[in-house]
Parts: C-alpha cells; structure tokens; sequence
C-alpha cells in the first residue's frame, strides 16, 4: 500500500485502512484469529451474535459468538468492554447492550477456561441536581413511554417521581489490542447493521460508510495502556497515561460535586487540539469525511487558515441526514438542536470559504422507492456516512472514532491514530476519492483550488442527471431540509448533541 516505509522508531511502523466494513470486518477477524494470548477492546456496539466474513472465521463458525468460543477454548485470554447508555433516553442502546452481555456470559459459561472478562460500561459523569430537578417532568414523561425489562438494569423499578438519572456522556470509542502488537482502531462497531460494501448497493437504511485501520509500532502500546485505565479515569479515581506520538483520546471524567454542571469534567482533549493544529499548518487541500460537523470552532479554524494561504481548499462529506432523522423520523428537540449547530457550522464554513469548498453528500444512483423523505437526497436514497477522516495535505491525517463535534471533542470518551508520515497519509487520498467518484474522481494532488472546481462541477453535472444516470455517488448537500429541521435549545451545551 505504501512506497516508503517509515522508520522503526515512528510511533505507526505498519498501517493498513479498511473503507468498509467489507475489507475490516474479515480483517479484524483473521487478526483476533491470529491472537496467542490476549485480545483487550472497548467498543460502543459489540454483538456477539454478528456474521462472520473471512474464510478462516467461516471456517470455524458462523458469528462472532463462535469466533471468540474457538479463541477462548485455544487459551487466549480476552477482555471486552462494551458501552452502556442512559436507561430512559437511549432505551434500545441500553438495552442492546445488555443483550450481548447475556450473550458474552453464556459464551464465560460454555468456555472450557475462564479467560474471558467482560464489562458492560457507563460513562459515570451525571447531569447535575439543579439541571436534573428543571427536566424532572420531562425525564419522567420520557420514562412513562419506557415498557420496564427486568433483563434490563438501570430501568426496571423506576418510578416518575424519582430522582431520575441522565448520563449525558458515553464511551464512544472502537478499538481492540491484539497480544500487545496490533492494534485495530478507528469509527466501526462490530454489528451487521455496519456491514456494508464500497458498492452500497443494500437498502438505503442498510447503508453503512466507515474506516477502519489495523496499526503495528509503538502505538500500540499507547492504546494497551489506555484501554486499560480509561474506566478508573473517567471514574476520576486515576490518572491518564501521558500523551503518545500517534495516539488521539478524548477523556472526561464525573465530577466530585454536580449541583450545576450538565457537562462532565473535561480532562483530555487530544482529537479536537490535533484537529485544530493540523488546520493552522496545513498546505493546499482539506479533506472531511464525518458523521456530523457540528464544531463551530473547527469551522472557524479552516476559515481563518484559508485567509492566510491562497491554495488552501476544503472538501467535506457529510450524510444527507443523521440516521435517527432520516430512517426514524426523529424531529424531537435534540434532532432540531443538532440540526441548529451544523447549519451554523457550515455557514461559517461556506461563507468563509465559499469556491475553495466542496461540499457534498453520497446517495445511491437509482430512484428512490419506499424511502422515507428524510431519507431522499435529490430524488435517490442517501448512503449513510458514519466515517471519521480528515486529511491535511499529504502529510497529516486523522483516523478516529470521533465525529467532529463538541462531543467527541469534549466530552465522550475517543481514541484514534494521529498519522503523521507521507507514505501513510498520501495512499489515502485516492481511495477515498475513487470510493465516491468512481472512475470521475480529479487528481488529489493538483492545485487544490483546481481540485475542488472540478469536484463541484462533478456535483452538479451529476445532480442534473436522473438517479439511474449518475457517474458517482456525490451530490451537492442539500441545506433545505436541514434548515428546516433546525431550531436552537437554550441553557443547554452545544456537546449534548
């Protein structure tokens, strides 16, 4: 994949990028295949019961379930933390989640040795007294559409006049240490609701974009260390291990006294600084693949960069909608307070870069049937974007599980790769590319100006078309629907969402 290999003192010796789940999962489950001692992960969605892919774990079994059965039964030692969510606000989160801990706990029971270790974690940062007392009647209106699970802590004997708990952080994180040598890192969960090709082909709610690397050098280590102290760190009962070359976290903690406070204890904010940094240094072209772009400060950033160097230009992808509102119909208040600060975000970012930005969203290349309207972008079902990549010319690029948001930013607990080396980096630049305009994609490497012409004539030749003529995924954002959505929510932190 690269021409030059870095040096074996780089903190990233060996970088492979996977922009599916179709080239991640099977290489996720041959690397946790090839384990002789431990395998130690922290993902927010981890479903035992989820397909397998490659030869060699068909070869074994059908799920993951059977894939770890196998690794346990062989001696290695495996210990997975997966995210728990707020009981009343993200019920069917919460209550997935506790579903596959029934399910690793009936794989402790089959195992022919106790290798295996497992937690079901909650951010421990809460809402304050104050804060919670004003949502009291709004909390317990959401609690009294709950049905209570007695399989399901956290929500069975609740009672609307309690004093109601809100979680408002989570550990957003995806990452696994492979036997203290690799490290499997970036936006991808483990479910078959991810899975999805770089063809996109499956029904638009089917539809899943992500990145997903598999690293070996010195980072690995930085990522041991991390999974193994984020608990007690954001319990705020230890301390984080020091930054590393090439290893990003975001890190809050739960605060000693929480009378006022919505937010947590902000602690590590090492994804939103390198963003901000790569922007101040960066030459020539921007590239933005991300879930949300809801930080007011990163769009001020690339503004500000851009009145200063005349070949500094900007390309970011964006899905035509969040999943909630486009497949569920959400327009509830936080659906309208996220679509608030995005359409700020990019006000900023279109008015202040204006021709030097191309900005875009994928869709498939037929007509829409039976797709929600949220869903439709320009007459086609949207493809779901959840990646988290950003490149800064040849030389700098991001990998994370953080969307660019306050939130990542600030609050839920992240972690990715900071690459910092040519030949990691420039590879990139034409898969992800290619992945979108397919055989019409420019060369990534010209003027960066003349870059992003020539993809917003793309987007527009490719909009007149009808769906089933289209050369390529990309079309022009669509403002509309978003504008119309949006509507602020006073006193609470742009972070919530």
């Amino acid at each position: 994949m690269t021409s030059d290999r870095p040096s074996n003192t780089a903190p990233i010796t060996d970088l492979d990028v996977y922009f599916s789940a179709a080239e991640a999962f099977p290489a996720f489950e041959e690397l946790c295949l090839s384990a002789t001692r431990s395998i130690r992960c922290c993902f927010r969605v981890f479903d035992p019961s989820t397909s397998l892919h490659s030869d060699a774990g068909r070869g074994i079994g059908e799920t993951w379930f059977d894939l770890l059965l196998h690794l346990l039964n062989r001696g290695v030692e495996i210990d997975i933390t997966i995210s728990d969510f707020d009981p009343i606000i993200a019920t069917d989160d919460h209550r997935r989640s506790w579903r596959s801990a029934r399910l690793l706990a009936d794989l402790d029971e089959l195992s022919t040795d106790a290798r295996l270790t497992f937690a079901i974690s909650m951010h421990p940062a809460r809402v304050g007294y104050l804060p919670r007392r004003v949502l009291r009647s709004k909390i317990a209106g959401e609690l009294e559409k709950r049905d209570a699970d007695p399989l399901t802590p956290g929500l069975d004997g609740l009672e609307a006049g309690d004093d109601l708990p809100l979680m408002p952080a989570t550990h957003h994180q995806k990452l696994a240490v492979v036997d203290e040598d690799a490290l499997y890192i970036g936006g991808l969960d483990l479910n078959d609701r991810r899975y999805d090709t770089l063809l996109h082909q499956q029904a638009s709610e089917q539809t899943w974009q992500d990145i997903q690397a598999i690293a070996r050098g010195p980072v690995v280590a930085a990522a041991a260390a991390h999974l193994k102290s984020f608990r007690a760190v954001t319990e705020g009962e230890g301390e984080a291990p020091p930054q590393a070359p090439g290893f990003l976290r975001t890190l809050s903690s739960r605060r000693a006294q929480d009378l006022i406070h919505i937010a947590p204890k902000p602690l590590i904010n090492e994804i939103e600084e390198a963003h901000l940094a790569a922007v101040e240094r960066a030459e020539g072209l921007i590239y933005l693949e991300t879930q949300f772009f809801r930080h007011k400060p990163l769009a001020e950033a690339l503004v500000q960069a851009a009145t200063q160097k005349d070949d500094l230009a900007c390309i970011l992808i964006l899905p035509a909608a969040p999943e909630d509102v486009a497949f569920e119909g959400n327009d509830a208040e936080d659906a309208r307070m996220g679509a608030q600060i995005q359409m700020e975000a990019l006000q900023i970012l279109t008015e202040g870069l204006g021709e030097r930005l191309a900005l875009a969203s994928p869709a498939q290349c037929r007509s829409a049937e039976d797709v929600p309207q949220a869903a439709i972008l320009h007459g086609a079902p949207l493809i779901y974007v959840h990646s988290k990549l950003s490149l800064f010319g040849r030389d700098e690029a991001i990998l994370s599980s953080a969307n660019l948001n306050g939130r990542s930013f600030r609050w839920d607990t992240e972690a990715g790769l900071h690459l910092s080396e040519r030949a990691h980096v420039e590879p990139l630049w034409p898969r992800a590319l290619d992945h979108w305009l397919l055989d019409t994609a420019p060369d990534p490497f010209g003027p960066p100006r003349d870059t992003v012409t020539r993809i917003n004539q793309l987007l527009s030749e490719n909009v007149a078309k009808s769906p089933e003529d289209r050369h390529h995924f990309l079309l022009p954002f669509d403002h509309s629907a978003q504008d119309r959505l949006a509507s602020p929510l006073p006193f609470v932190p742009d972070e919530m969402v």
